[in-house]
């Protein structure tokens, strides 16, 4: 009778969600205001997940990530806090057993403990290496965690204070967990073992061995008389905890036919089954008692970190499609998914009327508005990773990783053109001023320019040894700078395709060089933590500017100053004519791929492998 009910409820609350999604297919999870930094008026994009973990209660998730530690409605995918302080990444978060506190583990070298019904930050737990993993003691009284130190901290959660460390692994500890009884703590460590530690003493009990790559995630079952282990090496393994003796080794279900690395193993609350989740991997699910494979859980292409409901009813499950998804177990369906923690955006930048922000995602290039966030539409056939709009608005040209660019009419979304030529990836795409003609860089080591109405090659641009990062047209459309890793910038004549100069002074690659609107100015900078700024008639080196590793470089529409978007993810806003730097956003936890203006020069947008784009305000400068 019980299970007859949950099957009812299951199907009903499907229902719900399916009315739900049915009335609301804006893709409202992309964006987001909560806990903006400095300048920022928008996010879109809630960054990289890395782990989640339910609430004792079932109605929240703890989503650790890019930007800290997001608490979301676990029935409704809203968002409710964000829990921001570390300076890195977030690899796991966990709700204390009373579901009072959340422990946070980052790459920041730092654990920390945070209020979850305020969002307060209690204590900072300092390491030396990065964090991996924060698990509370059954009594909530414990934290124990694991680092790429290969050692393993137990501390008080109530005060912070370091208690104990342990040692004995040979490389980092990715996993930590204590028993049910708070008696033992289990690990597992890149040495290929999994350990079981006696948790007052810290003294070694028992070694997992069997493995033949890195134990990525250990996790005790409920009543603590086995243990289950995930690997790079393809297998999830279970163990009997107090002989060690393996009972079963544990067939995932591969997506693609190519190495899954399993990241995370875990044992549902009753002890019945056992989920498992990692790249090129479903949710595979199993008996927990023979080991029997009962089903898979179907995300896209894979699946990371997995958590079970407390309640019972759901297994939820981090994408590697930006999504976090949560299937109902009875009936083994998707019930709800929870979008915009993507892993990375390559492409963001303003339309040019000023009044969208393009932005590539998974599914092609959407556009939202730069004010309010709200979506407005999307445009099909343009995915990949760059992407370039005519003046005019009514064409873009999507670069596709099969080495071709879409030309697509914004309008209607049809393709016009594909441009083919190219005999490696493409890099990088701009029009011409007037409109007609696209230029493309690519690892041929070649740019191209095309003729977009007809989509006819015009030129190759050959002369580059190795990379051409980015290629754009100077105002007048009468030339193409390019930068390459090379260490070189050179012009071309785009009328002839002939090299009239090569700009040399760059120490290492160049990722990007731009016209000023005038057309009198080049800035290019790259990995030698360098923007320069050339005269565009002579290639005269004018200024040296030493900062960060520059990603791209782009002139204000009236040439006062330049924006970089730089390898540290700062986006830095620099004077043109005497190199003074005037602003420094921060947004990006890892690095930032772009930095564009609005045709207003009021607002940049910058995107990067953060899984976020900001919005950022630079009226006042």
């Amino acid at each position: 009778m019980n299970k007859y009910l949950s099957w009812i409820g299951a199907l009903f609350l499907i229902g719900c969600v399916g009315a739900a999604e049915a009335a609301d297919p804006d893709p409202s999870h992309y964006i987001s205001r909560l806990g903006l930094p400095d300048g920022a008026k928008l996010r879109i994009g809630r960054g990289r997940a890395n782990s989640i973990a339910y609430s004792p209660d079932s109605k929240r998730l703890a989503v650790g990530g890019t930007h800290g530690v997001w608490i979301i409605d676990a029935q409704y995918g809203k968002e409710v806090a964000l829990l921001q302080g570390h300076t890195r990444p977030v690899k796991s978060a966990e709700y204390a057993p009373d579901g009072k506190t959340i422990a946070s583990a980052s790459e920041d070298r730092t654990a920390r403990i945070w209020d979850a019904e305020t969002g307060a930050l209690l204590h900072t737990l300092e390491h030396r290496r990065i964090v991996n993993s924060a698990a509370y003691s059954p009594d909530g009284k414990t934290i124990v965690t694991g680092c790429f130190e290969n050692k393993i901290r137990i501390w008080d959660a109530q005060t912070g204070s370091l208690l104990r460390i342990i040692e004995g692994h040979t490389d980092e500890v990715n996993s930590t967990q204590y028993s049910p009884d708070g008696g033992f703590i289990v690990s597992g460590s890149g040495d290929g073992t999994a350990r079981i530690w006696d948790a007052q003493t810290g003294a070694l009990l028992r070694v997992f061995e069997g493995h033949t790559e890195r134990v990525t995630s250990a996790a005790y079952s409920p009543d603590g008389k086995t243990i289950a282990t995930g690997s790079y090496d393809e297998t999830v393994r279970v163990w009997n905890a107090e002989t060690g003796a393996l009972l079963h080794t544990l067939e995932t279900y591969e997506r693609e036919n190519t190495a899954s690395y399993v990241y995370s193993v875990k044992y549902s609350i009753d002890g019945s089954f056992i989920a498992a989740g990692g790249q090129f991997l479903h949710v595979s699910l199993w008996n927990a008692d023979n080991g029997a494979p009962i089903r898979p859980f179907d995300g896209y292409r894979s699946v990371g970190d997995v958590a079970f409901s407390p309640d019972g009813h759901n297994i939820a499950g981090k994408t590697s499609s930006g999504t976090v998804k949560i299937w109902n177990i009875e009936i083994g369906a998707l019930i709800y998914t929870i979008g915009g923690f993507r892993s990375g955006v390559e492409f963001a930048s303003f339309t040019p009327d000023g009044n969208g922000v393009a932005v590539i995602f998974l599914l092609g290039l959407r556009i939202f508005d730069p004010e309010t966030g709200a979506y407005l539409k999307r445009i099909p056939n343009i995915g990949g990773w760059e992407a370039a709009f005519s003046p005019d608005g009514k064409f873009a040209a999507g670069v596709e990783p099969s080495r071709m660019i879409n030309i697509v009419e914004v309008e209607t979304g049809s393709r016009v053109h594909t441009l083919k030529g190219h005999t490696d990836q493409i890099i990088s795409v701009a029009y011409a001023p007037g409109g007609r003609f696209v230029v493309s860089g690519s690892r041929d080591q070649t740019a191209r320019i095309w003729d977009s109405e007809t989509g006819s090659l015009v030129h190759t641009l050959a002369g580059h040894s190795d990379w051409v990062s980015s290629a754009a047209y100077s105002p007048d459309d009468k030339t193409v700078v390019t930068a390459s890793r090379d260490q070189t910038v050179r012009i071309w004549d785009a009328l002839t395709g002939a090299h009239l100069k090569t700009l040399e002074g760059h120490t290492d690659r160049v990722y990007s060089a731009a016209y000023s609107p005038d057309g009198k100015r080049i800035v290019s900078g790259g990995r030698d933590r360098t923007v320069r700024i050339w005269d565009a008639e002579t290639g005269a080196n004018l200024k040296t500017i030493k900062t960060y590793v520059v990603n791209s470089v782009e002139y204000s529409p009236d040439g006062k100053t330049f924006a970089t978007a730089n390898y540290d993810g700062a986006i830095r806003v620099w004077n043109s004519a005497t190199g003074a730097l005037l602003k420094t956003f921060i947004g990006h936890k890892y690095w930032a791929h772009s930095a564009r203006y609005s045709p207003d020069g009021k607002s940049l947008v910058s995107s990067g492998q953060s899984g976020s784009v900001f919005v950022w305000d630079i009226f006042d400068l």
